[in-house]
């Protein structure tokens, strides 16, 4: 018998064989040069505001490499890894290793920089999936996912810089032979470091001296029925960061290590048991139902209704909004709200060029995405005030990103509707658009100082283009602030866009967008000392031409004109006016040549703001952003 499993055993010590045709490799280098006329030194415009780093900064160049590798383990088997250099390494670093050997101390050995300098190789990603013979079920992965799977007002595709950072288990599957029913489910660990209170799952809060957050999860479900016109998607989730419970005596740190009260008297009910018990610190959930239907070719109505919930433990997290200047990522209470959005396309039903995009929303004044889409993601239609994107949340993520990258706003409690005409016809392209916005979120009296965050800079209109989060250059309203203590506003937005294309020499395009802000805020129904008018006017015309194959030139300006009534101040030392005028002269190169990508942009922005009651302010600003890129 023992003989009989001498080959087994020798066989269970064989390594299987890998072949090199069960992998896939993809490379990227990606080096971006940074340029600007300041003092600053670095590769990234906007980094953390809260943490500051020594890598953001708008001088530097540097290079990141990545590398993929796919695995087919075999037919029903697959399997994922990317691994990645750190990105923040100037050329001028040279051998800089990680460390910080002499913190404090300007020195000139390889561990003076930390690892923001250091250009050690990191595992990014990485999962495993796999078909088992399940009925109904097609997949399971184990591992990272960008999230792209469900919506942005219920658990939101991860933005590019973290797009392999979310980890779990995914199960995809259909119910039925003809595949009509699909459904995802999910259970994914909850990010320590935004999903929650103090932008975390209790890291810097000042009530936990050791949060917990290795049990922390999210779980949600989608559900999608494909019609013969259409799809129905109802998608849930829900996110629980748990603690633990301090009055457990098994727990380290309890209060009651020995089951007495601070007199010395026995707790009833109170005894050791070897387990600890753990107590919810924030709970919230978001629901959404979608009806996207195409009766006709030209006719497609896409509905969607939402619930959100929020719920704070207000033992076992600080009041941000009370504590942290008015910057917090939730409403410092229990909420319950709602979201509503209708949409109408109807695509050159004429047959003359001519489309036509009407919507309707209405957001509660409470609805929070907290674990939705954070950026490169959009829920409305309008162009907005930033020319960007809008998302229902307060948490969202205008770092990490250059000058270059636009912004995105929240608009959570916006009610209004949008409509917008396409026309296109052979070498002329035109889009007017009409957006009308009243605010949920208007009332008298709302409490800013315990419960809503106004997140400190709550006036004036946004310039994203000279951005401090500070606000030391006075640049307006923060894009999260939604929340005031006295409010009575609407507004409204119209916008213009057109592009002709020449079909001469090589072909260029003449383009033009004109954009007018009228927002209008009573504010205290108090006075009318208060009350502020906005009037915003952005231009940008550009000529974009081929130059040779693969080459691309783009000539453009943008000129900004602002007229802003009682733009800053208080009732008690009265509201000053703002007019702002504003030019960017910019030029872009790209080429494509044989697999690789280059990039250009300059920009020579010149800014003056003429501020009631204070001095005035005048920036002249050159900043450049270069970069090349080959993957294979």
């Amino acid at each position: 018998m023992k003989k009989a499993l001498i080959p087994l055993l020798l066989l269970a010590t064989v390594p299987a064989m890998a072949k090199i045709t069960n992998f896939d490799f993809a490379g990227r280098l990606y080096t971006k040069w940074l340029y600007r006329n300041d003092d600053s030194q670095g590769l990234l415009t906007y980094g953390n505001p809260f943490w500051p780093d020594n890598m953001a900064g708008d001088n530097g160049v540097g290079t990141e490499f990545e590398l993929k590798i796919f695995g087919r383990v075999s037919k029903y088997v697959q399997a994922y890894v990317r691994v990645k250099s750190r990105f923040g390494e100037l050329w001028q670093d040279w051998w800089e290793n990680g460390d910080m050997k002499y913190p404090g101390q300007v020195n000139t050995s390889g561990e003076s920089m930390g690892m923001n300098h250091a250009s050690y190789i990191k595992l990014r990603g990485f999962y495993v999936r796999f078909a088992p013979p399940i009925p109904g079920v097609d997949w399971i992965t184990v591992g990272s996912s960008d999230l792209g799977m469900f919506n942005a007002w219920t658990i939101g595709k991860v933005r590019f810089i973290d797009r392999d950072n979310g980890k779990g288990w995914f199960i995809d599957g259909h119910i039925g032979h003809s595949g009509a029913f699909q459904y995802n489910l999910a259970i994914i660990a909850l990010p320590k470091l935004y999903v929650g209170p103090w932008w975390s799952t209790g890291i810097g809060d000042p009530n936990l001296d050791n949060p917990f957050y290795s049990q922390d999860w999210a779980y949600a479900a989608k559900l999608n029925y494909d019609t013969p016109i259409g799809s129905l998607t109802l998608i849930s989730d829900v996110t629980n960061d748990i603690e633990v419970d301090m009055t457990d005596p098994d727990a380290v740190g309890s209060l009651y290590p020995d089951c007495k009260d601070a007199l010395g008297h026995p707790i009833p009910g109170c005894s050791k048991d070897h387990a600890v018990d753990y107590t919810s610190r924030y709970f919230s959930s978001n629901t959404t139902f979608e009806a996207n239907l195409s009766p006709l070719d030209w006719l497609t109505n896409d509905f969607l209704v939402g619930m959100a919930y929020n719920r704070p433990n207000t033992q076992e997290t600080a009041n941000a909004v009370a504590d942290n200047q008015g910057m917090s990522p939730i409403v410092y209470k229990k909420t319950l709200s709602y979201a509503v959005r209708e949409r109408l396309y109807l695509d050159d039903p004429f047959d003359v060029g001519l489309s036509f995009k009407f919507e309707y929303f209405n957001i509660g004044a409470n609805w929070n995405s907290i674990f939705g889409a954070r950026r490169e993601s959009d829920v409305l239609l309008t162009d907005g005030f930033l020319d960007g994107d809008q998302l229902p949340t307060l948490n969202l993520a205008n770092e990490f990103l250059d000058f270059d990258e636009s912004f995105v706003e929240s608009c959570i409690g916006w009610h209004g509707g949008t409509a917008i005409l396409d026309y296109d016809y052979d070498a002329f392209t035109m889009s007017l658009e009409g957006t009308f916005i009243t605010y949920n979120t208007n009332g008298q009296n709302r409490d800013v100082d315990k419960t809503y965050p106004d997140f400190l800079h709550s006036n004036g209109y946004t310039d994203t283009d000279l951005f401090d989060y500070a606000d030391v250059t006075d640049r307006g309203r923060d894009p999260r602030s939604v929340y005031h203590r006295n409010q009575d506003r609407r507004t409204w937005i119209s916008v213009l866009k057109a592009k002709y294309t020449f079909d001469v020499l090589n072909g260029f395009d003449l383009g033009f967008k004109g954009k007018f802000i009228y927002d209008k805020d009573f504010r205290s129904h108090k006075t009318a000392a208060d009350d502020y008018t906005g009037r915003i006017l952005n231009m940008k015309s550009w000529l974009t031409m081929n130059v040779t194959d693969g080459l691309v030139l783009e000539l453009g300006d943008k000129v900004g004109l602002w007229w802003e009534a009682n733009r800053e101040g208080t009732l008690q030392q009265g509201y000053h006016d703002y007019t702002t005028h504003k030019n960017i002269t910019y030029f872009k190169l790209g080429y494509q040549y044989e697999g690789i990508s280059l990039a250009y942009l300059f920009e020579w922005v010149r800014k003056k703001q003429y501020r009631q009651g204070m001095d005035d302010q005048y920036f002249n600003v050159l900043r450049s952003k270069a970069t090349l890129e080959v993957n294979w």
